[in-house]
């Protein structure tokens, strides 16, 4: 069953889609979107529509500025702001599920950055990192990208290194393609070198940032699964 759900911080409306299991939900894994997409990418429905087959409920939202979600993209993108949307997406499962429902994490580029920088306050059970840049300077956009998006990366708002974040997280899955063109492989090494146990790192033999190869997104879609099912149960309660 899929919900449309609401909340607001700092006068933003955020709108999201909770995906609930047929039966109780063991935890809830919230999903934070790439810097352009939003929460109706094909990678965020897959996971939703795994993690309810596996029990598990997902949360996918648009962030300030994307998709129906309130807010100015070029004037109100930067880490920090996803960050607090995120932290909103938690207060908001909270007020739904309860307090004691177990929060795993997901996020794919930008969004596995915002995931990175938010584990501190969170504290989720498990997080799943997919094509995840640890700081801006390793990101190369496409040529044919705007050259102000270029120039916010690298130069003023979206600016930006999560690199002291890495020795807090643990139960990180770190997924990353080997010939990432965008955000090199080098990120994933270096979050998963860092990181503490228990933690994992599948190298995608030859995948690019998009992960468009068809046995690469199965994969994807498999380990981060198993990963949050083997890794959000430890609690042993239901959240409702």
């Amino acid at each position: 069953m899929e919900q449309a759900i609401t909340f607001k911080t700092d006068g933003i409306t955020f709108s999201g889609i909770l995906h609930h299991p047929p039966g109780a939900a063991i935890a809830v894994v919230i999903g934070c979107h790439g810097l352009i997409a939003d929460k109706n990418s094909p990678k965020q429905i897959a996971l939703a529509n795994r993690c309810t087959e596996a029990g598990l409920a997902y949360l996918r939202f648009d962030h300030r500025g994307c998709g129906q979600s309130g807010g100015d993209f070029a004037n109100d993108t930067s880490l920090r702001n996803r960050c607090s949307d995120l932290l909103a997406a938690v207060g908001a499962i909270h007020r739904l599920l309860g307090r004691s429902a177990p929060i795993g994490l997901f996020g794919s580029s930008f969004g596995g950055a915002v995931c990175l920088a938010s584990a501190r306050i969170i504290k989720p059970f498990a997080m799943v990192t997919l094509a995840t840049p640890v700081e801006s300077r390793s990101v190369h956009l496409p040529e044919d990208s705007p050259a102000s998006l270029r120039a916010e990366i690298h130069q003023n708002r979206l600016k930006f290194s999560v690199s002291e974040n890495l020795g807090d997280i643990d139960h990180i899955l770190v997924i990353h393609g080997e010939k990432d063109e965008t955000v090199s492989v080098s990120n994933a090494r270096k979050i998963h070198r860092h990181a503490g146990n228990p933690k994992k790192l599948v190298i995608l033999e030859n995948g690019d940032h998009r992960i468009t190869d068809k046995s690469h997104q199965a994969l994807v879609m498999d380990q981060a699964t198993g990963w949050f099912v083997k890794h959000l149960d430890r609690s042993g309660i239901s959240c409702w």
